[in-house]
C-alpha cells in the first residue's frame, strides 16, 4: 500500500521554547519531500525502557514567517509517506493544512504515528511481542506529539477519523501545547459494540433497495443457520460464484469453483459476500458506491422497471436473492479504487482497536433494518483479536482509556468538529443521532477563545462544528481541483476521499473564522 522514504536523522530535545519561532528548532528543509526524524522515547512514562526510535515527519515552510503558528497534520493509523504529495505539496488540489499555513504565515508539518510507516519502535509482524505492543497505546502516542510540539509550543492540530480523536484529546490533555484543533469525522466515543457502523448506509439507501437488502440478508442468514445441507452448500456456491464472476455475464472467474470448495467455506465468509458493495461506502458515499449496485438490483440488471416496494415484496425473497447475485456479479468492482493490504498498518491498527478502541462492527439481528449479516458477532471479533495477539491483550478493549477524555460528552474549547451526514463513524462522534447518544447538535456559532458554547432549551449541549449534507468520511481535509486518478484513490492517499469540493471550502472557511477569533488571545511569553 505504501512506499517508504528515508532521510537523515535529526533530533529535538525535551526543552520548551517560549515562542513560535519554529525554524530555530526544526531543521530547514531543502525540499518538501525530504523526511526528517526526531529521536522519540519508546516509553514516556515509566522505566520499562530507556530506548528511543526515529519518528518521521515532514515540513513545508513555504509560507512561514517568524512568529507564525505551527499547523500539525496527523496521518494517524497509516504510513504517512503517500499523503505527502497531496497534503504538503498540494498535487492536483488543495489541502487544509497548507491553506491555513498560507493564510496565517504558518509552518505546515505532516506527522507520522508510532508503529506505522517508518516510525517503528520495533519491527511489526507476527513476531512482535506483547512487551513491545504495550508501547502502542493512546497515552504514549499522544505524548509523542507533545514531546515534539513542546519545542515550539502552541500548535494547531488537524486530523480526520482516528487523528480527529487525537485532535480532541490533545486539546483537552495539553492545552498549553495544542492551542486549537480541527477534528474531522472524529469517533470520540470508543465502544466495543459498533453495530451502528452500517446504520448510516442503511439510512442513505433508497426504499426498495433497503427492503430487498434486508430481506436477502435475513434469507441468507436463516438458510446458513438451518439444517438443510444441500441448501447451505447451494447458497454458498451461488454466493461465491457471484463474487468471482464479472460484468456482462462473464463467469470465467468462477471456473475453478466446486461444491467441495463451497462446502469448506465458512458461513461467515459466505454471508459477508452480501456486504461487498459496502466496502467502498465510507469513502465514496451512496451515490458513487451503493447507487450503482441498487440500480442493478432493482432493475434486474436493467431488464425491468424498478418496483417502489422492492422485488422481495412483490416476487418473493428467492427471486430477490437471485437478482441480488446478478447485481453482485455485474457491478464492476475493479473500477472502484480499493485499498490493498498493508501488513504493518493492518496489524498495528488491529492492536489498537483490540486493546483500547473496540469499534467491533458486528451485525445486529435485533435491528429490523440491518443489512449486515448476524454472523459478524462480538464474540467473533474478540476471537480474532485473541488469535492474532495470543498475549498482552485485556479480555475486552479498555475503552475507558479513550473515554476518560469525555467521549460523547466532551466539551473542549478551541476545537471545531466536522462530520459527514452519512459517515459511518459519525455514529460515534459528537454529532451522533444514535438512540444511545446524547443527541448533541453542532452550531456554526464561533465560541470565544478558550470558551465553549452556552446551552439553550433548543440545544442544551451544543458544540462548535458543522455536519455536511450527503457527505461521508473526512470530506473536508483536501479537495481535488485537477483530475488525477491517484489523488482520488484511497489506497494511495489514505481514507480521505474528496468526493465533493463544497465541504472543503466550507470547513476551511469556518475554521479560519474561528482562528481569527482565537489566535489574537495567544500571546507568546
Amino acid at each position: 500500500m505504501r512506499s517508504r522514504l528515508h532521510g537523515t536523522s535529526c533530533g529535538l530535545g525535551l526543552q520548551r521554547r517560549s515562542s513560535l519561532h519554529a525554524l530555530k528548532v526544526l531543521p530547514m528543509p531543502t525540499r518538501v519531500n525530504d523526511p526528517h526524524f526526531i529521536k522519540m522515547p519508546i516509553d514516556h512514562f515509566t522505566d520499562k525502557t530507556k530506548k528511543t526510535f526515529n519518528n518521521r515527519y515532514w515540513i513545508n515552510a513555504t509560507y512561514f514567517k517568524s512568529g507564525g503558528p505551527v499547523f500539525l497534520f496527523d496521518s494517524g493509523e497509516q504510513d504517512a509517506a503517500p499523503l505527502l504529495p497531496y497534503y504538503l505539496q498540494e498535487f492536483h488540489g488543495l489541502s487544509a493544512v497548507m491553506r491555513l499555513a498560507k493564510r496565517y504565515n504558518g509552518l505546515a508539518i505532516l506527522w507520522e504515528h508510532r508503529f506505522y510507516g517508518d516510525s517503528l519502535p520495533f519491527p511489526v509482524n507476527e513476531n512482535t511481542t506483547a512487551d513491545q505492543w504495550q508501547f502502542l497505546n493512546t497515552e504514549q502516542a499522544l505524548e509523542d506529539v507533545v514531546f515534539f510540539a513542546n519545542s515550539f509550543r502552541r500548535s494547531v492540530f488537524l486530523g480526520g477519523s482516528y487523528p480527529g480523536i487525537r485532535a480532541t484529546h490533545l486539546r483537552i490533555r495539553n492545552p498549553e501545547t495544542i492551542f486549537a484543533s480541527w477534528a474531522s469525522s472524529a469517533p470520540v466515543q470508543a465502544q466495543v459494540d459498533m453495530a451502528s457502523y452500517y446504520k448510516a448506509a442503511e439510512r442513505s439507501l433508497t426504499r426498495n433497495c433497503s427492503a430487498d437488502w434486508v430481506a436477502v440478508t435475513r434469507y441468507v442468514d436463516d438458510t446458513l443457520k438451518g439444517g438443510n445441507d444441500t441448501a447451505v452448500v447451494d447458497m454458498k456456491f451461488n454466493l461465491l460464484k457471484a463474487r468471482l464472476s464479472g460484468p456482462g455475464g462473464n463467469t470465467t472467474g468462477a471456473d475453478g469453483l466446486t461444491r467441495t470448495k463451497a462446502r469448506s467455506t465458512s458461513n461467515l465468509d459466505a454471508a459477508t459476500i452480501l456486504m461487498d458493495p459496502l466496502n467502498f461506502y465510507q469513502y465514496y458515499g451512496f451515490k458513487a458506491s451503493l447507487l450503482p449496485f441498487c440500480n442493478l438490483l432493482e432493475t434486474s440488471n436493467f431488464t425491468k422497471s424498478a418496483l417502489e416496494g422492492g422485488i422481495a415484496a412483490s416476487n418473493g425473497v428467492e427471486v430477490a436473492f437471485k437478482t441480488f447475485l446478478t447485481a453482485l456479479a455485474e457491478l464492476d468492482y475493479d473500477s472502484i479504487r480499493g485499498s490493498p493490504d498493508d501488513p504493518v498498518q493492518d496489524r498495528s491498527w488491529m492492536w489498537q482497536y483490540c486493546s483500547e478502541y473496540g469499534f467491533y462492527q458486528r451485525g445486529d439481528p435485533e435491528n429490523a433494518l440491518s443489512i449486515e449479516t448476524s454472523f459478524l458477532s462480538l464474540e467473533l471479533f474478540q476471537q480474532q483479536c485473541n488469535e492474532t495477539f495470543s498475549q498482552g491483550l485485556p479480555s475486552s478493549p479498555q475503552v475507558s482509556n479513550v473515554n476518560k477524555y469525555g467521549g460523547w460528552n466532551m466539551n473542549p474549547s478551541n476545537v471545531m468538529f466536522s462530520n459527514g451526514e452519512f459517515d459511518p463513524w459519525r455514529t460515534m462522534g459528537l454529532a451522533s443521532i444514535e438512540s444511545n447518544s446524547p443527541m448533541r447538535k453542532p452550531s456554526a456559532t464561533i465560541p470565544r477563545c478558550n470558551s465553549t458554547l452556552p446551552g439553550s432549551s433548543v440545544n442544551p449541549s451544543p458544540f462548535f462544528g458543522i455536519t455536511y449534507e450527503n457527505m461521508v468520511h473526512v470530506s473536508d481535509m483536501r479537495v481535488l481541483l485537477v483530475p488525477d486518478a491517484k489523488h482520488s484513490d484511497f489506497k494511495t492517499v489514505g481514507f480521505y476521499s474528496p468526493i465533493s469540493q463544497e465541504p472543503f471550502f466550507t470547513g476551511v472557511g469556518l475554521f479560519q473564522m474561528a482562528l481569527d477569533e482565537w489566535l489574537p488571545c495567544f500571546k507568546p511569553s
